[in-house]
């Protein structure tokens, strides 16, 4: 996995959304602030895979990654993957189940978001964060609310 070369999200966002991508912010803030790329995205699985790596400066006092740090590179996945695979939408609910400590030594984390169903107004979404070897260090559950029909 970290081998692979990263995606232009300004020109995913093009190719997959045309011109609705004219009023959206990208990339957002928050992918330059914690240096989020994209390494795959696969429309028919309705899955996408970021890597961001591990920086000191997000670690809390157990040396570990800090919590509201990874919930935020979960959302780095996450939120790209619904715009994509689905109409205007927000995060409605995180839920977070932490496995394994991630520190500086795993350099790179992964996180792998899938679309698992979509039913009425709401989106469901799962997520892992791994390391290199595909081990599993945090399982995430989003639940998205659509509030349009289409960005634009």
């Amino acid at each position: 996995m970290h081998n692979k070369s990263p995606i232009n999200l300004q020109q995913l966002f093009e190719e997959v959304l045309g011109k609705k991508v004219k009023d959206l912010n990208l990339p957002p803030p928050s992918f330059s602030i914690m240096k989020t790329t994209i390494i795959d995205f696969n429309i028919e699985n309705k899955s996408l895979i970021t890597k961001i790596p591990v920086l000191e400066s997000w670690l809390n006092p157990y040396s570990s990654m800090q919590g509201g740090m990874i919930v935020g590179a979960i959302d780095n996945a996450i939120g790209p993957l619904s715009l994509l695979v689905g109409p205007f939408n927000v995060t409605r609910k995180i839920e977070t189940e932490y496995i394994k400590p991630i520190t500086l030594s795993t350099k790179y984390i992964y996180i792998i978001a899938k679309l698992v169903e979509q039913s009425g107004k709401r989106m469901f979404f799962e997520a892992k964060i791994v390391d290199e070897f595909k081990k599993v260090y945090v399982k995430a559950k989003a639940t998205h609310w659509i509030i349009k029909k289409s960005i634009s």
